[in-house]
This record gives C-alpha cells, sequence and structure tokens, in this order.
C-alpha cells in the first residue's frame, strides 16, 4: 500500500468500515439514552422512547424500529392531508361544472356555514336569467299571446303588432318582468332549498324528494298568479283604452276583489308543478348526452341547448294550458268557470281540431328554444362566477 503513485487514500476492508460505523452509532445512542421522537399524525401525537437499558444492537434496533415509524406515520398524515384536499377541489369541481339529473348546485362541503350564502346565490341567479331572457324575448312572447288569445296566424299577428306602434311594442312588460324574474328566483332557490329540507329529513329516495321538490316550488311561483292576470290585460287590445299602466291595471281589478287577481289559478298550477318536475329532472341526463366540455364557452353553449330543448318540449307539451289560461284572464269580472268549461268552450270554437287547440305552437316551440336557453345558459354562467 505505500506503493500507491496515485496519491488516494487506501481503501479500508468493508467489514472495518461497517465495524467502525457501529461503534460510532453506539456511542451516539449511549451519549443520549432518553431520546423522545414525537411523531405527528393528523392532530394527535405519540411519543416514541428508547429505552435507556438496552444497548449495543438492542439500542441500535430499537432506535431504527422508531426512525422508521416515526418517518412513515409522518408520510402517511402529509398523504393523508394531501387527499381530503383533492376531495374538496373536486367537490368543488363538480359542482361548477354541473351534475346529473336533479342535481344540486351547491358544494359537497359541510353546508352549516355557507347555507344561507349558497341558497341565496341560486335565487340571485335565477331573477338575473330571468330578466335578462324577458329582455330579448318580450316581442315575440307578445305575438304569441295574440295567436293564443284569438287564434290569430302569424302574420296577422305581426300585422297587429305592427298596428299598435313602436311604442306599444314593450306595453305591458312590467308585469312579466316582476312576475319572472321573481318566479325564477323562486322556481331554482326553493328547489335546492326544499331540496335540501327534503333530504335532512327524510329517508325517502332521492328521486322521490327532488321530485316533491319540483312540485313544491312550482306552487308555491303560483303565488305570483296576479302579475301574469296582468300582463294578460296589457297584452291584450281590446283592453288598450281601459289601462295605460301597470297600476292602473291592478287598482281595476281591486275593486272585483282579491279573487279577481287569481283568475286561472287552475290551469298554472296544473302547468308548473309536473313542469318543474320533468325540467329538473331531465336537465342533467340530456347535458350528459351532449358532447364533454372543456372549456367555459363550451359549457355554455351546452347549458343553452339543454335549456333550450327542455323548454321547447315543455312549452309543446303544455301548451293548451297555456291557451286555457290566456282565455280565462282575458275576462274582467263575471262568472268563474271551470277549466273543464273554458276547454270545452275553445274545443268547440275551434272545430274539435286538435291542430287548431295548438295553433301558435310552432312559434312557442322557437320562443321556448331561445327563452330556456338563455334561462338555463345565464343560470349556469352566474352559479359558475359566484
Amino acid at each position: 500500500m505505500e506503493g500507491n503513485s496515485s496519491g488516494e487514500r487506501p481503501r479500508e476492508p468493508g467489514w472495518l468500515r461497517v465495524e467502525e460505523r457501529r461503534l460510532r452509532e453506539t456511542s451516539l445512542l449511549s451519549a443520549a439514552p432518553r431520546k423522545e421522537a414525537v411523531v405527528r399524525w393528523g392532530s394527535a401525537s405519540a411519543a416514541v422512547f428508547c429505552c435507556d437499558r438496552t444497548e449495543g444492537s438492542g439500542q441500535k434496533l430499537e432506535y431504527r424500529k422508531n426512525f422508521f415509524i416515526g418517518r412513515v406515520m409522518e408520510q402517511w398524515s402529509r398523504l393523508f392531508r394531501e387527499e381530503k384536499r383533492t376531495e374538496v377541489y373536486s367537490s368543488k369541481k363538480n359542482s361548477m361544472m354541473g351534475s346529473g339529473g336533479f342535481s344540486s348546485g351547491s358544494s359537497e362541503e359541510d353546508p352549516s356555514s355557507d347555507v344561507t350564502a349558497t341558497s341565496s346565490k341560486h335565487y340571485l341567479c335565477g331573477y338575473c336569467a330571468a330578466f335578462t331572457n324577458i329582455a330579448v324575448t318580450f316581442p315575440i312572447q307578445k305575438v304569441l299571446f295574440r295567436q293564443q288569445l284569438y287564434g290569430l296566424k302569424t302574420k296577422d299577428a305581426i300585422h297587429q303588432l305592427q298596428k299598435d306602434g313602436i311604442r306599444n311594442l314593450y306595453r305591458g312588460i312590467l308585469p312579466p318582468l316582476m312576475q319572472k324574474t321573481t318566479t325564477l328566483a323562486l322556481m331554482f332557490g326553493l328547489y335546492e332549498d326544499f331540496s335540501s329540507l327534503l333530504h335532512s329529513h327524510t329517508t325517502a329516495p332521492e328521486l322521490l324528494t327532488r321530485s316533491m321538490a319540483a312540485v313544491l316550488a312550482g306552487t308555491t311561483e303560483a303565488v305570483l298568479t296576479p302579475f301574469e292576470r296582468v300582463q294578460t290585460l296589457l297584452q291584450d287590445y281590446k283592453h288598450h283604452d281601459k289601462f295605460t299602466n301597470t297600476y292602473q291595471a291592478f287598482k281595476v281589478l281591486r275593486v272585483y276583489g282579491m279573487r279577481e287577481y287569481y283568475r286561472g289559478l287552475v290551469p298554472i298550477l296544473l302547468r308548473n308543478g309536473p313542469s318543474n318536475v320533468l325540467f329538473f329532472g331531465l336537465r342533467g341526463p340530456i347535458k350528459q348526452c351532449l358532447p364533454e366540455a372543456t372549456s367555459y364557452s363550451t359549457h355554455l353553449v351546452n347549458d343553452f341547448i339543454c335549456g333550450g330543448l327542455l323548454g321547447a318540449m315543455l312549452g309543446f307539451l303544455f301548451f293548451p294550458m297555456n291557451v286555457v289560461k290566456a282565455r280565462m284572464q282575458a275576462q274582467i269580472g263575471g262568472e268563474f268557470q271551470s277549466f273543464s268549461t273554458v276547454f270545452v268552450k275553445i274545443w268547440l270554437e275551434r272545430d274539435r281540431k286538435l291542430i287548431n287547440l295548438f295553433r301558435g305552437a310552432h312559434l312557442n316551440y322557437h320562443r321556448s328554444v331561445l327563452s330556456w336557453g338563455i334561462i338555463n345558459a345565464t343560470y349556469e354562467f352566474l352559479l359558475k362566477l359566484l
């Protein structure tokens, strides 16, 4: 070894290095016989002690065992925390991107501290979605109303509006603006509130509780029937000389009593409950059938398509209900006729033909595609922002 020309330190035999390392560890352990290793797991802590009566290899094995346990528990605790953060993030992401049928827009976190904010968010989004929809589709709705009330063709109804002039085009927008914004705010907000209430206080299947929540929300919306009543009167050209604004229409109806405000309540109840059940129940499955969205713009398009298809289908299905409602609410004073009596009268007036009963349904179909597409897309978009 003295002849080593490279000048490097000669390598020691392997057994000598192992023995040297063993002696070093033994001396360190003997210098600190009661070293405490604190291991944390979540919020609990456990203390692992090295016994001072162990010596030599026994001390070394005990030290290595405690060191191994500490490292494993530390890594397990870190993994557990990361998994919890991933679950919370996934639940928030799923609630933003929309889920399946009868989906709730609320997060999966503990709602005890955020229930008020979450509930008000649905009311606000529904209100803004309705406002946007009314501002865009009111002229189309007015043409449709003339067809429902008088059985006119589309061309004749448009010609009637042209004769009324541009000043009267948005005449009567205040009642539907007040009624529709409040109605949709209640529709989305109460659906979420009733769903969480029934889910927490009953053991019924979720499909049943969601359906019941939709019916209850639709029934509560019927409280705003007076706004639909005044809207009908203001859109009817026969009453143009009687009413100049919404306040005057309410004032005239007050003479006939509170019941006059709720003329046409039955067809509204028959329409609201079942249509809500179908809307909230089919919204998720229809969206799942569409191509997967990867951005906010594609989500917006999918929400528009989903809401538009549902609105068109439900608008066509419940079109006769709206025809009967318009006829009942166009009357001021006089006898309160039943839903069946008015329906039979309209059926006879239109030559007992189903196609005549659905006159104007094609325009309602296109209006519903636009209207409910705007409502659903705006609602979901605002829900993601808030």
